[in-house]
């Protein structure tokens, strides 16, 4: 009983973890991952962007409130007693306003005056070596009236975060004060009471806020989104796993107008496909099965026939002579179904040389002549020059064959002669059969070519036991000579006017020395 349990246990765990890395691995769920990645690089930049920008801003504004100030203090430095002046009337007192102040410092760096007009805070607690350490070359001043000083600005608004309160919410530009030889007289930090740390503390707060909660958003969105895109492919997954070979009638129908409908489309265009091989396939046994059947069917009566009772020498002859041309007509058929599978498969290798199509055609009516008299029928060639072409032998002579065989037995009652004319074109030679049989109606032209189609009844092979053959072949004849000439690059037509005749015409291309 536990053994049961911990076997079910494992099959439930193996369920949940096969069904938990089929979620990580399915196209919804990266398409998601790939969205929240960009959307995740997106915000960064963005967020570094508008924190940058604002940070920027927000010095520009305090650096021209101090270059404001600055500019004012080659006027309120007094050369003689190395002090700033009052700042607390006139324009001084529009510039400097509550919340700044100028800290007069030594060469040494040690604090001479301050002016402020709130008063000044806590002296002892302001790293002046922080910001005179991070004074560079800046912009230089000339000095008003008889003074010969020059004024050096840094031009960067510092703040020294790390500094006790308040001076960690000051931001300073550092001016330094020269004689004419260079002589560093006096430094002056000029500061302004800024809350620009509270900013942009807040600032980055409202963007770290806001980025979770849009990539949480972003990714319910993303994924609700995918699922939607990827669900055509479920509905095409679930719909093949559901086809089966009987089953091929079946169709998605997507109607989409995008990308996953041409796949729906190319996949309800391939079913169709799948669905003429498979009838195609059915048919083809099915005709095979029949004919083959005839045969059989006729070998196997004469055979239970002679076996029944004892017969003449001349009565054997004739059983054995319709069993022998019985199975000459299963062999031929089978040598064609062979010869077409081995077509389908592209097996079939041609030994292609450079022949003359009048030697051809006259070598396959010397076969069939005797055929021919035999039904009455003469072959008239005309026409017969020497036209090159580059092919196989054996097969030509085959497509030949087939054609001249199939105008013979169908012109036997009532034609009188079938011709065979050759005429050279500029890039091809063409071959036209013409017989004065019965003709084929128009609907039957488009399938004549198939594997075992017959007009009708009157063109069918029938033979009972002991009788002679009516007209009718394997039905695989022209089927053949179609492949024969596509494989030379060439065309087979056929045309037809009931009770006048049939032209059949093939077109093949010439070979060098046939141009």
């Amino acid at each position: 009983m536990q053994a049961s349990i911990l076997v079910l246990a494992k099959r439930s765990v193996s369920g949940r973890t096969k069904r938990l890395l089929h979620h990580f691995y399915s196209l919804r769920f990266r398409l998601m991952l790939w969205y929240l990645l960009i959307l995740a690089l997106t915000l960064y930049f963005f967020s570094t962007a508008i924190y940058v920008l604002q940070q920027r801003a927000l010095y520009n504004q305090a650096d021209s409130n101090l270059q404001q100030a600055i500019r004012t203090l080659p006027d309120l430095y007094d050369l003689q007693s190395g002090r700033l002046t009052t700042m607390n009337t006139g324009l001084y007192a529009d510039i400097y306003t509550s919340d700044s102040m100028s800290i007069l410092l030594n060469p040494q760096g040690q604090i001479v005056q301050t002016t402020s007009r709130m008063g000044a805070p806590d002296l002892d607690r302001l790293p002046v070596s922080f910001f005179l350490s991070s004074h560079s070359a800046g912009n230089q001043m000339s000095a008003t009236g008889n003074q010969d000083l020059h004024f050096f600005s840094t031009r960067t608004p510092i703040i020294d975060q790390s500094a006790p309160p308040p001076w960690n919410r000051y931001v300073f530009e550092t001016v330094t004060i020269t004689n004419r030889q260079g002589q560093i007289l006096n430094s002056v930090l000029v500061g302004l009471h800024t809350d620009i740390p509270d900013q942009l503390h807040q600032l980055l707060s409202i963007l770290v806020g806001i980025t979770p909660l849009a990539l949480l958003m972003a990714s319910l969105g993303g994924y609700w989104l995918a699922s939607r895109a990827t669900r055509p492919i479920h509905t095409i997954t679930r719909t093949a796993q559901e086809i089966s070979e009987t089953d091929l009638h079946r169709r998605l129908n997507l109607r989409r107008h995008d990308e996953l409908g041409e796949l729906g489309a190319t996949f309800d265009s391939m079913l169709d496909r799948l669905e003429g091989a498979f009838e195609r396939q059915r048919q083809f046994t099915a005709d095979a099965s029949h004919e083959l059947r005839t045969p059989l069917s006729i070998v196997n009566t004469e055979a239970e026939r002679v076996l029944q009772r004892t017969y003449t020498c001349e009565e054997y002859i004739q059983t054995i002579a319709i069993i022998h041309q019985e199975n000459q007509r299963m062999i031929r058929l089978v040598n064609g179904l062979l010869t077409l599978a081995r077509a389908d498969q592209g097996q079939t290798r041609l030994q292609c040389e450079q022949l003359d199509l009048s030697e051809i055609v006259l070598d396959a009516a010397e076969r069939l002549a005797y055929l021919a008299e035999q039904n009455g029928i003469t072959i008239r060639l005309s026409n017969l020059d020497e036209i090159f072409i580059w092919g196989d032998r054996l097969y030509l002579t085959q497509l030949c064959t087939n054609l001249l065989e199939n105008a013979i037995k169908y012109s036997a009652e009532i034609g009188k002669c079938v011709d065979v004319r050759l005429d050279r074109e500029p890039d091809q030679a063409r071959m036209q059969i013409i017989d004065e049989g019965p003709g084929i109606a128009a609907e039957h032209l488009p399938y004549l070519f198939e594997r075992f189609f017959r007009v009708d009844q009157s063109r069918t092979y029938n033979r009972s036991a002991g009788s002679t053959p009516t007209a009718g072949g394997s039905g695989l004849g022209l089927s053949i000579a179609r492949w024969i000439a596509q494989e030379h690059g060439g065309s087979i037509q056929v045309q037809s006017t009931p009770s006048k005749g049939t032209i059949f015409e093939v077109c093949l291309p010439l070979s060098e020395a046939g141009t």
